[in-house]
């Protein structure tokens, strides 16, 4: 009789489910609420380390996904480097107790820390988990940094050495379409938001 076999890697991972990112930002909009809303209370006691625990194990559960989709993009990767850098962040906070923050381990600034390195975390998983190199914010702010150091008339200063101001008309094009890919970027992260709250 011949014995079952594990799956092989590759097929064992897309039997994982994903991780649940509508589940992680609600759980740091619980922390991060009174921001906006001054007039309630944070969390205290039991809840706050129910709430502590509950954001370090989303990130503990979160950062090798992250890591191992952000390490599928080329290494000169734009999305690659900056998800590799707020896992980096993400570790740090988690470590934060253990070294010589101790104090910090059952506060609300240390959970509302936990909180937006998580929600950052989100959004970087959703980037390079679909295989993005590079977002059009980035693609647009990269245009504008080339043009800008290039340029003659926005590289030009006056005889004391200082940049000249002078008005250039593609500078000023490729900073509008700077803006327009920000403020998408922005529309999709409160529609995210608003999506979160209204699945609960």
């Amino acid at each position: 009789m011949r014995q079952a076999t594990a799956p092989p890697p590759a097929a064992a991972e897309q039997d994982q489910a994903p991780p649940d990112t509508a589940k992680m930002r609600e759980a740091a909009r619980c922390v991060l609420g009174p921001d906006a809303a001054p007039d309630v209370l944070p969390p205290a006691g039991e809840e706050l380390e129910t709430l502590i625990a509950t954001l370090r194990g989303h990130l503990e559960l979160l950062l090798p996904e992250v890591e191992q989709a952000a390490g599928r993009l080329p290494e000169n990767s734009v999305t690659r480097y900056g998800a590799m850098y707020c896992a980096g962040e993400a570790r740090g906070k988690l470590r934060a107790p253990e070294l010589s923050f101790a104090p910090l381990a059952g506060s609300v600034m240390y959970a509302r820390r936990l909180a937006r390195v998580l929600v950052s975390l989100c959004d970087h998983y959703e980037i390079v988990s679909a295989g993005i190199e590079e977002t059009s914010e980035q693609t647009a702010l990269g245009c504008l940094a080339d043009h800008c150091l290039t340029c003659p008339t926005c590289r030009a200063v006056d005889d004391e050495g200082m940049h000249a101001g002078l008005p250039c008309e593609e500078e000023s094009r490729l900073y509008d379409v700077y803006r327009a890919a920000r403020a998408r970027t922005s529309a999709a992260r409160v529609a995210r938001r608003r999506q979160v709250g209204v699945s609960v």
